[in-house]
């Protein structure tokens, strides 16, 4: 029972951290008719920055493994993909130009770094991690993803935008 809780809570927030690696044509310099700081990255660039960290970081491989590990009851693969994620995230919201985008990333690494900190103080056979994921669902934020998908449309996670 426990192993059920704790994997529909975790899979499906692993599936939101599964991070946004964005194409570069996608989405217009200025689309959200918002500011942009000339020494930032615009949306777009934004997103081809996170593309290019995520082949960097090797993340989709690394997040079918952690996935395998969570049903194998091994969350330090998760622990691991997170950590990668919120460093990916971090440096885009540190360069991009669009603050509803930088809002977005910021909001997303809270989040990760709460489901990270849930599995590193549990072990996966504790029933209490049940429970903090289950009180954890209700705290994280369910709009900052996909709006980071909606302005990164193709990314590696979201590679068809009409499977939405």
């Amino acid at each position: 029972m426990l192993r059920k809780v704790v994997l529909t809570v975790l899979l499906p927030l692993a599936c939101m951290a599964s991070f946004s690696a964005c194409t570069a044509t996608a989405v217009s310099t200025n689309e959200t008719n918002q500011p942009i700081d000339e020494s930032k990255l615009s949306i777009s660039e934004t997103c081809a920055l996170l593309d290019e960290l995520g082949a960097q970081h090797n993340s989709q491989q690394e997040r079918a493994l952690a996935d395998m590990a969570v049903m194998a009851r091994n969350t330090q693969p998760m622990i691991e993909f997170l950590e990668t994620t919120i460093v990916i995230f971090e440096e885009a919201a540190n360069q991009t130009g669009d603050s509803s985008m930088r809002a977005a990333l910021l909001t997303q690494i809270n989040d990760y770094q709460m489901i990270k900190e849930v599995l590193e103080s549990h072990s996966i056979d504790d029933p209490a991690l049940a429970t903090e994921m289950q009180k954890l669902k209700s705290q994280l934020d369910v709009d900052a993803m996909p709006y980071i998908e909606s302005q990164c449309p193709g990314s590696i996670m979201n590679p068809d935008p009409d499977d939405q």
